[in-house]
């Protein structure tokens, strides 16, 4: 059985991958937290047995297993830029003068500092057939966190205001890069819908996105994991449904209480145009927080520095703690019709077409391809919110997105009320 947005079977993935780890000369060591929703970590060494890389992998114990060993080969190649990657210095004037950057939350620091550079790489559109004919420079610091560590010779750019702003976001491997592609933009769709929700819920008017989905109306593959999260966390969870006016199914799965131990509550993400793939995400993604920060004192400790930097912040702080209103969500039954599988190649063409009819374009840019093994992609939106950032510390506000979110702007559907 092929599993949906996948090339492979479970079976052959494993393969594939322990192939390639064994072929560069590293081992794994694995570590399985929690039974049934299984959290796994997967810690690659080199062959002098340094720690190289980790990754982590959610849900039923084989499909934990494979997303861990992947994702910890796609953080090894995630570091910095492919060494032959061509690297080239755009001025910022650029960027502040080009309409497609508009809507990014550091666009200021484009235009306070004009006449610098910065080193970028060449990404290219997706089109509903394919790669596209149209290239961006997109700077390295957006998608590579530990960029100033290894600055570009001839980038004069001050990141002093934007660095914060970096992040990893929308970086996924796959079997090609369709099945590659189709991860990464679901990630960039998820903390979009992730963003809004955070806006609406503590900034401006709760309703305008987010309903409790009843747990008696879910489909039965996701009512089952629902019962199995609840059971093991012995805890009550909430399913929300946080769809924007993109109409791409998403969801964040949370819990009603926190823990002594917990620093901020939990919570999992997930979107897809598979409504049940991303609900199951994002109750898997759950238990995965649970684990791995349960398991990982520093993970508590950035959240508990997150909210001390935000301490004189009270509703971005808020956002951060992510304590959800029940009260202030109306409650539904899922309201998202099963969709037939295919394959990732009609899949991704089917999501770029949906997000061009909602003004959204998507470029792309190769991190690393293994051909036979796996392809790497790094996925940009500029149009996309980025706002979920805020909980990781940064204190900053709402972008296009969200801005229109608050003033009423950007609306959406409404979903019929829980009978």
């Amino acid at each position: 059985m092929i599993p949906l947005e996948r090339e492979r079977s479970l079976a052959d993935a494993d393969a594939v991958i322990r192939g390639y780890v064994r072929d560069q000369g590293w081992r794994m060591q694995i570590e399985v937290l929690g039974e049934g929703i299984a959290s796994t970590v997967c810690t690659l060494y080199d062959a002098d047995g340094v720690a190289i890389s980790n990754g982590f992998g959610k849900g039923e114990a084989a499909a934990s297993l494979t997303g861990a060993m992947y994702e910890a080969v796609e953080h090894y190649y995630t570091r910095k830029p492919p060494a032959d990657e061509p690297i080239a210095l755009v001025p910022s004037q650029q960027f502040a003068q080009d309409p497609r950057y508009a809507g990014l939350p550091f666009v200021a620091a484009f235009e306070a500092n004009p006449q610098q550079q910065l080193a970028c790489r060449a990404y290219r559109r997706l089109d509903e057939h394919g790669p596209g004919e149209d290239n961006v420079p997109v700077p390295l610091f957006m998608t590579y966190p530990a960029y100033l560590h290894n600055l570009v010779e001839g980038d004069d750019f001050d990141y002093t205001s934007a660095i914060r702003f970096s992040s990893n976001s929308g970086v996924a491997i796959g079997a090609s890069l369709e099945e590659a592609a189709v991860h990464a933009i679901g990630e960039l769709v998820e903390r979009d819908a992730w963003s809004l929700f955070l806006i609406a819920h503590y900034l401006g008017d709760p309703t305008r996105l987010g309903v409790i989905v009843d747990p008696q109306s879910l489909p039965d593959e996701v009512a089952r994991i629902h019962r199995a999260v609840c059971g093991q966390l012995d805890r009550e969870v909430w399913l929300i449904d946080v769809t924007t006016d993109l109409q791409f199914p998403a969801f964040i799965a949370t819990t009603a209480d926190i823990l002594a131990d917990e620093e901020t509550f939990p919570c999992g993400y997930g979107a897809s145009l598979y409504a049940a793939h991303a609900a199951t995400r994002a109750l898997t993604e759950l238990v995965q927080c649970i684990d791995i920060k349960s398991r990982t004192p520093k993970m508590r400790e950035y959240s508990r520095l997150a909210l001390d930097t935000l301490s004189e912040y009270r509703k971005l702080r808020d956002c951060a703690y992510f304590q959800v209103r029940a009260d202030r969500l109306e409650r539904v039954d899922w309201a998202h019709p099963a969709r037939a599988p295919m394959p990732p190649k009609a899949m991704l063409a089917a999501m770029i077409a949906h997000l061009r009819r909602h003004g959204i374009g998507v470029y792309y840019a190769i991190n690393q391809h293994a051909p036979g093994a796996f392809c790497i992609v790094s996925c940009v939106s500029f149009e996309l919110e980025r706002f979920f950032m805020v909980s990781s510390g940064i204190a900053m506000g709402p972008g296009r997105r969200g801005m229109d979110l608050l003033e009423g702007r950007l609306r959406v559907p409404a979903l019929a009320p829980s009978a």
